[in-house]
């Protein structure tokens, strides 16, 4: 029980007495009510949920800790002294009007282990984006955009505007207007916010797609030699690959594309046209006269001889078999250089060799030959086929003579019928006395097999078999 006892300048005026019943419930754990809300507030001592809506239809988030220990739940609002109840986890209310409406979440209810969540609803009128665009769709120009939404909040309640232009540049003007560097259809976005801070998006494609006001390619001019490969850089603004760009290059060919690469194989002077049409059918055209000079040009080409030249036979004789050439410059591989028509020239080492011709037409043009001269090393091993050995200091020995520079792995061996080696070298200059291994007594007057073997310098093996007639 309770006992209050009232003074007045220090005089007892009553006594007050009352009894009061306590249930105390154990609930481990405790659930707490919760919902998704955008600010709380303390009313008069209560925790209040605050819940700010633009538009009647309002969705609530059921946040509620403890959920496996809550075995019932009900909201509660009251709109206009009706009670509407819903039995979900999460609730959905439709309400009648923009005002201010009260509500409750209510966790095991009837219980002592429950909870309840306090809401203020703020319902604001709802607002919408939305805006048009206007510009020449022909030419290359400014686009306009107008503002058209609304809210129910009233007349100039939208404060706040947020243009995205689609290509990385922004405005927070009503009414703004944008110049677009490139073309396509461009996705634009208006963000709007009025005084309630409701915000709204709305996107639209703007289809933007003028033809350029001049067109403009590079080369503005060109002189040039036969086959001329021209790229015509196409700098007119704006064109993309949705554009139908049609040439003329003046020589009877045409072609498309933005930027194309065209050859004239013809001398001559040349007007050049392009047309572009827009995928919404506006179309612009020039013509450039003139616009290409190609000017004649030599075909180079030479022989030379020997076919096959050597360091035996270094010396190459070059015929000039060009056309329409009024000067010529050589290269002999690293070599040695000529300016002479059919130049001769002596190499001074073997191997491949890249010939350059380099001729030029009246007009200046150049053109230019090249041709792979492989200068042969050649080896030569030459055999006798008789000798002497009887020490009178003529044909005593017998040997192999030649050219052997940059020879390798050699070997000469000689033989008699029975299959006996009686001589072997690895010198290709060394030469046999008659003796068995240079030695002893002198061989048996006969025919004797030699056989060769080397690697000639670019690796190949070569055979030589001969025969050696030992006379007495």
């Amino acid at each position: 029980g309770v006992c209050v006892k009232e003074y007045r300048n220090g005089e007892l005026l009553s006594i007050t007495r009352r009894d009061f019943q306590f249930n105390v419930a154990k609930c481990d754990p405790t659930v707490v009510a919760d919902i998704k809300e955008d600010e709380m507030v303390n009313q008069q001592g209560q925790q209040l949920f605050v819940v700010n809506a633009c538009g009647n239809y309002v969705e609530f988030t059921n946040q509620s800790f403890q959920a496996q220990f809550i075995n019932a739940y009900r909201w509660e609002f009251d709109i206009n002294g009706i009670t509407k109840t819903i039995n979900d986890w999460n609730a959905a209310v439709e309400f009648p009007a923009p005002g201010v409406y009260f509500g409750e979440l209510i966790l095991n209810p009837g219980t002592s282990c429950g909870d309840t969540a306090h809401i203020q609803v703020n319902v604001f009128p709802s607002i919408a984006s939305d805006f048009e665009f206007a510009y020449d769709t022909c030419v290359a120009g400014p686009v306009s955009f107008t503002d058209l939404s609304a809210t129910g909040a009233g007349p100039n309640a939208i404060v706040n505007w947020e243009w995205d232009f689609g290509d990385g540049i922004f405005s927070a003007g009503k009414d703004p207007e944008h110049s677009y560097h490139l073309p396509g259809n461009i996705p634009v976005k208006l963000r709007v916010e009025d005084v309630n801070g409701c915000m709204a998006t709305k996107t639209r494609m703007v289809p933007y797609f003028p033809v350029p006001q001049f067109l403009v390619v590079a080369p503005s001019e060109y002189i040039g030699c036969q086959p001329a490969s021209i790229f015509f850089n196409n700098l007119s603004f704006p064109v993309d690959s949705n554009y139908t760009t049609n040439w003329n290059f003046g020589d009877g060919t045409t072609g498309i594309g933005i930027s194309p690469t065209h050859i004239y194989e013809n001398v001559g002077v040349f007007d050049v046209s392009l047309e572009i049409i827009s995928p919404l059918g506006c179309q612009i055209d020039t013509i450039w006269p003139g616009l290409i000079t190609v000017l004649p040009s030599p075909v180079a080409g030479f022989s030379f001889s020997p076919p096959r030249p050597s360091n035996l036979e270094p010396t190459v004789q070059f015929s000039d078999e060009s056309v329409g050439a009024v000067k010529w410059k050589w290269r002999f591989g690293s070599s040695g250089t000529s300016v002479e028509q059919n130049p001769v020239f002596t190499f001074p080492d073997t191997g491949i060799q890249v010939i350059q011709q380099v001729v030029f037409h009246e007009s200046g043009c150049p053109d230019t030959a090249l041709q792979l001269i492989d200068v042969i090393p050649e080896v030569r091993y030459y055999l006798p086929n008789a000798f002497t050995p009887n020490g009178d200091g003529v044909n005593d020995f017998f040997g192999g003579t030649g050219m052997m520079e940059g020879a390798t792995n050699f070997t000469l061996s000689i033989w008699n019928r029975y299959g006996e080696k009686l001589f072997e070298t690895a010198d290709p200059f060394e030469r046999w006395n008659g003796r068995k291994n240079s030695t002893g007594n002198l061989a048996p007057q006969g025919v004797y097999v030699v056989q060769v073997y080397f690697k000639n310098p670019r690796g190949e093996l070569i055979h030589v078999k001969g025969f050696a007639t030992l006379i007495k």
